[in-house]
């Protein structure tokens, strides 16, 4: 992933049944994701995606990429890398404890652009234009889905 750009955040419709979908599939291979987790190489990327509250009292909030993810006990912690501005409570670099079951999305990016899950990427990918798409896969640094 590009870290020298700016944040981007896509708004996406949260009750769509293909959003919901990569939900569904995103936590039911999970386990596909801890064991080819254990397997990354150098220049490989991993994240997660859960939903994070825009203050810890908060009920509104944004699904946000967390990085370096690792499991213990059902819980999956992993570090911020893109915080919007109005998130104050929590910092790019910080780590966060998150049950493994909220989680929302996942995916392996591969040094060679190869990108494993990012089901919901995926889905918003498929909201663009031709021309957004190609600027979409050299921000994210994806050269094609492969599915599991």
């Amino acid at each position: 992933m590009n870290s020298e750009l700016e944040p981007q955040f896509m708004l996406v419709d949260h009750e769509a049944d293909a959003y919901l979908a990569t939900i569904k599939i995103a936590r039911e291979s999970l386990d596909i994701f801890k064991e080819n987790l254990a397997k990354i190489s150098e220049g490989d990327f991993a994240c997660v995606k859960f939903y994070i509250p825009e203050s810890q009292d908060s009920e509104e909030g944004a699904n946000i990429w967390l990085m370096t993810p690792f499991f213990e006990d059902n819980f999956c912690f992993a570090q911020l890398f893109e915080v919007p501005e109005i998130f104050k409570w929590i910092q790019v670099g910080q780590w966060l404890k998150l049950s493994e079951s909220e989680i929302l999305d996942w995916y392996i990016l591969k040094s060679t652009g190869e990108m494993f899950g990012g089901y919901s990427l995926r889905y918003q990918r498929s909201k663009l234009s031709p021309v957004q798409q190609v600027a979409f896969d050299q921000r994210v640094g994806v050269t094609r889905f492969v599915d599991l």
